[in-house]
């Protein structure tokens, strides 16, 4: 089958036939069959209609996750809509931004996100309680049959929904995916995985992130069933839940994995997960090697981006051990290559830039064409990063191409830096970034979060560097500081480190 001839709602429309009476989510005390799931999405998807919405119009979703995210999402599908994914973490001006540069035609928001809409145009605002109230406005409209309006016949390539990028180089874009590119890369998860309808997913990344979307994806696509925590579930109740519903694959980012390591989560002997995705490349190794020999769960790590529906590269932790640096082989649905500035294919082991193509690539950026056509104009998805692809077809990253350090004329990557500090036992974080330098242009800065108790000074720093590593590459200047600005998947923010300022105490000898 072409992968453009299904989408995410061909996929769910299969299971609440395939699997009708299975559980498709678990949310709080709200149990839905794939049956009943199913009927709600079409509901939702009628009374759209029956409210004007129309084939590419667009409806934000400011909405904590669980059931009635993915059900507005789905149900965005059936009727042709749009979904604009929205961080609700950002403030009122930059939600306001994002919803006028999309112009949305309605807005479904939780009572707790009313005031982050206070200087946006978001158009009919409906509702949703957390706690699905029967009386309610969405349960409302959701638990009853629209039977009066039909739905569409709609191209499983069309757009479904919106996801903006950060704005790091300027405002956000809105990265446009088709349905069938989801299910796409939903299947590619399944395949690579082994997900059968046996699966259960603790949900616990942000459905406005892909990460988080990708995993949902792939519980639509196999059958699998969405256990969702609720935005307000603290570290210990996400391991009672996890336990309690025998959860087999979940995500976690850093910030919720590490409390959950001081929470003993091996209980009675037994830990319920059976595999755990994360990311791939230095710095994962201690805690992989935790995971899948205390916890008996398997490890398979991943590289992606947003504008190819998530991860496009998986590996094993054995895999991980024996390629250190590697993010590991491409997905089923996804091709690589490195390519050079000019767009031409570098051969195995050159430094270039890592390029993707395959039915799972964005379709654009929303009304932004010289964004697209950088992006997409080589016929491959130009990724940003910089890496390699050895023989074997492993592919390996070196760094964000905007991230890459030119001192005196040699390139310096941030993760060859960084990976030297992972080796150190007094140091429990560690990044850099380029800064201005006189002689040679830019020059190396690193900031160092040191383990409770220890101490290392910047000679010390700066002789271990000299064992491991060519001199233009070490460091040279070191601050030490409590913590690293790091994003919600623990991504390191450069760009932010890069604009602090450099003083004469940071200088190593």
């Amino acid at each position: 089958m072409n992968p453009r001839d299904f989408s995410m709602n061909t996929l769910l429309r299969t299971n609440a036939r395939r699997l009708a009476n299975h559980e498709a989510t678990v949310d709080g005390e709200q149990r839905l069959t794939y049956a009943e799931f199913n009927q709600r999405v079409e509901n939702l998807a009628r009374w759209l209609l029956a409210q004007g919405i129309g084939a590419g119009d667009r409806i934000a979703l400011l909405l904590t996750d669980g059931t009635p995210f993915v059900a507005t999402l789905m149900a965005c599908g059936r009727a042709g809509a749009i979904a604009v994914l929205v961080n609700w973490r950002l403030a009122p001006a930059e939600i306001a931004w994002i919803l006028g540069n999309a112009e949305v035609s309605m807005t479904f928001t939780n009572p707790r996100f009313e005031d982050l809409l206070a200087e946006s145009n978001p158009g009919k605002v409906v509702l949703v309680d957390e706690k699905h109230d029967p009386q309610g406005a969405f349960e409302s409209i959701i638990a009853k049959v629209q039977a009066e309006q039909d739905l569409p016949n709609l191209e499983p390539d069309r757009p479904l929904y919106m996801m903006y990028t950060s704005g790091t180089t300027g405002k956000p874009k809105g990265c446009l995916q088709a349905g069938s590119a989801i299910a796409t890369a939903a299947l590619g998860m399944c395949t690579r995985r082994g997900w059968t309808h046996e699966q259960k997913l603790l949900s616990v990344n942000p459905l406005f992130h892909v990460v988080g979307m990708q995993q949902v994806a792939g519980m639509i696509a196999c059958g699998g069933t969405m256990v969702f925590p609720g935005r307000d579930a603290d570290h210990k109740a996400m391991l009672n839940l996890l336990h309690a519903e025998r959860c087999t694959t979940s995500s976690p980012f850093p910030q919720i994995l590490f409390p959950w390591l001081e929470l003993d989560p091996v209980r009675r002997g037994e830990m319920p997960l059976e595999n755990f995705t994360g990311g791939a490349g230095p710095g994962f190794d201690k805690l992989y090697a935790f995971i899948e020999n205390d916890w008996d769960c398997r490890v398979v790590g991943g590289y992606g981006q947003t504008e190819i529906c998530g991860f496009a590269t998986a590996i094993d932790y054995p895999d991980m051990c024996d390629n250190p640096r590697s993010i590991g082989w491409p997905m089923p649905h996804v091709e690589f290559t490195i390519l050079d500035p000019s767009g031409n294919e570098l051969p195995s082991g050159e430094e270039g830039e890592i390029c993707m193509r395959g039915p799972s690539v964005m379709l654009g950026y929303w009304r932004n064409p010289e964004a697209s056509e950088a992006a997409l104009g080589h016929g491959w998805l130009r990724s940003g990063d910089l890496g390699t692809m050895d023989e074997k077809g492993l592919v390996y990253l070196l760094g964000r191409s905007k991230e890459l350090i030119k001192t005196g004329g040699e390139n310096v990557y941030p993760a060859e830096v960084d990976a030297v500090f992972a080796g150190m036992p007094e140091i429990a974080d560690a990044g850099c970034c380029g800064v201005p330098d006189k002689q040679w242009g830019e020059a190396v800065k690193a900031f160092v979060v040191l383990r409770p108790g220890t101490q290392l000074s910047r000679d010390e720093i700066t002789q271990r560097f000299k064992e491991q590593i060519a001199g233009y590459k070490r460091p040279r200047y070191v601050e030490f500081v409590d913590q690293l600005p790091r994003d919600m998947l623990g991504k390191l923010q450069r760009l932010e480190l890069s604009q602090r300022p450099v003083t004469p105490d940071q200088a190593c000898g």
